[in-house]
């Protein structure tokens, strides 16, 4: 079974998020603690969909040009030295 790292930086951006939000509703030191920790999960999610992103765009290659000169299909066509 293979897995995707797509799912991966979207969980990372999703746990994130819930630590942010969920520190701010904790109280004491261990809020600001957990507001610190989701945001380090959040921007290295976001990071990890950028990579994942340019990878992707990078892989993807476009078809190559047709060449503008016709090729000879016979030898007496083609300079031979």
């Amino acid at each position: 079974m293979r897995q995707s790292l797509w799912s991966l930086a979207i969980g990372g951006l999703g746990l994130g998020s819930l630590g942010m939000v969920g520190g701010t509703a904790i109280g004491g030191e261990l809020g600001p603690l957990a507001i610190g920790y989701g945001l380090l999960v959040a921007l290295s999610g976001l990071y990890l969909v950028a990579g994942l992103a340019i990878r992707e765009r990078v892989w993807t290659r476009l078809a190559r040009p047709m060449p503008t000169t016709t090729q000879p299909d016979r030898l007496a066509g083609r300079r031979v030295f």
